[in-house]
């Protein structure tokens, strides 16, 4: 049965405080999950602090939910790397957001990332993709086995509602006149359902294409 986000915002405050232990710069967070796509801009404007020092913007978006436990907790440890090098007043980014540097990948080692032995940088995008290092996933394995736990009750919950967009496109009409060429507009089954509308030209109800 879905639930609430609830016990995952749990999950990633537990997740956080044990990384807190290790590398006490990290300030206090307050995690949230998204129900939309992650983004590609990485930049430091996503973060804010409020006057008790906790820091917003680190979101877990359905997309990473939607890969399991470990790729939950690697991208909380990524963002991990982001808010530290924010605190040191540290650049980490370029390019928009997208483009990872040194400074960054430092940083990701730091919190348990490790960046591949045969793995090079990627064009456009730096070091954006260092894993969960085999030290961090031993660290965490109470964290993972926490994720698997609640990710099943709680992706049911994450999914959107199917857009009605496309339904009230398609729940509309094209009425048109008989001048020549015709003048023409589209209008919902509803309001067309209320009366004739004569077009002002050729005096002629307008009428479905």
């Amino acid at each position: 049965m879905p639930t609430s986000p609830g016990p995952m915002l749990a999950a990633l405050d537990a997740l956080w405080q044990r990384l807190r232990a290790d590398v006490s710069e990290l300030p206090p967070i307050r995690p949230t999950v998204s129900p939309t796509k992650s983004k590609l801009d990485h930049g430091p404007q996503r973060w804010t602090r409020d006057d008790d020092g906790i820091v917003s913007g680190l979101v877990v978006t359905v997309d990473v939910l939607r890969e399991g436990p470990e790729a939950v907790v690697e991208h909380v440890l990524h963002e991990a790397a982001h808010i530290l090098n924010w605190t040191r007043g540290r650049p980490d980014v370029t390019m928009r957001g997208v483009y990872h540097n040194q400074t960054f990948l430092t940083a990701a080692e730091e919190v348990g990332l490790v960046w591949p032995e045969d793995a090079r940088r990627v064009p456009g995008k730096g070091f954006n993709s260092p894993v969960l290092g085999d030290v961090a996933r031993s660290r965490h394995a109470t964290d993972i086995a926490a994720m698997g736990e609640v990710l099943p009750a709680i992706l049911p919950h994450m999914e959107l509602p199917a857009s009605t967009w496309a339904k009230t496109r398609t729940d509309r009409l094209t009425w048109m006149c008989k001048c020549d060429p015709p003048r023409s507009f589209r209008i919902g089954r509803t309001v067309a359902a209320q009366g004739p509308i004569l077009c002002g030209v050729c005096g002629k109800p307008f009428a479905e294409e």
